[in-house]
């Protein structure tokens, strides 16, 4: 005779596993135990006493729990589940940074990237700071772990400078003012222009643009000429 946790053993009426056995009962004019098994049979076995009866329903019992649970445990998967976590795992795994630090008020803002990656996961599960049972942010702190702390409550940074309005329309340069101005031109009548070397005043010319087109300089063509005609 064997009973254990997998077979079921009482010779000379029955050896099965407890996976074939549908059900127990005992017949209450006979007290004999009967077994129903899966593949439609019933075997019905005399003269046991009422501890190995007792027995035998106790390890069917036993094995019909062990059904209902997981045999193996879950390979971790990918990522945290938030809302799952115990408490004090926070503060174990990261440590002095999921703490306010006063000496650090005045820190660098922590890579936008990080920041918006944190808002969107605690937007995603609905996680708030309270649930960790964490300090809430102080006011006009930049230490990292009131950053962290703003994130997940989606609250704005008060330290950070507005964006530039990139909307604004860039003032616009017009083409003459980019380019080397090389002479001063001012005009003196209808056809007669002054012409100064920025650079230096004593070089200095007038240019007539009536009839015939002439400079000071005493050239045809010159470079004076040209400037007065492009202005």
């Amino acid at each position: 005779m064997k009973i254990n946790s997998k077979i079921l053993s009482i010779p000379p009426y029955i050896s099965t596993s407890w996976e074939n056995v549908i059900s127990l009962q005992v017949e209450e004019t006979s007290g004999k135990l009967i077994i129903f098994l899966k593949n439609n049979a019933a075997v019905s076995i005399p003269n046991l006493s009422k501890d190995l009866i007792n027995e035998v329903f106790q390890v069917h019992t036993n094995f019909l729990e062990s059904l209902s649970k997981p045999s193996f445990s879950p390979k971790p998967q990918m990522g945290f589940n938030l809302g799952v976590m115990p408490q004090g795992f926070i503060q174990e795994a990261l440590g002095p940074i999921m703490g306010h630090d006063a000496k650090q008020k005045n820190s660098p803002d922590l890579p936008s990237d990080v920041i918006n990656k944190v808002a969107s996961v605690a937007k995603a599960l609905s996680v708030e700071i309270e649930g960790f049972n964490l300090p809430s942010d102080e006011p006009h702190c930049n230490c990292p772990y009131c950053q962290i702390a703003r994130a997940i409550q989606g609250k704005q940074n008060p330290n950070k400078i507005p964006d530039i309005d990139n909307s604004l329309k860039e003032t616009e340069v017009l083409e003459g003012e980019l380019k080397f101005r090389e002479w001063d031109i001012k005009q003196l009548e209808k056809e007669l222009y002054d012409v100064t070397n920025p650079n230096d005043v004593s070089e200095h010319y007038q240019v007539f643009l009536g009839h015939p087109i002439g400079c000071t300089c005493g050239k045809s063509n010159c470079e004076h000429i040209r400037a007065v005609l492009n202005t």
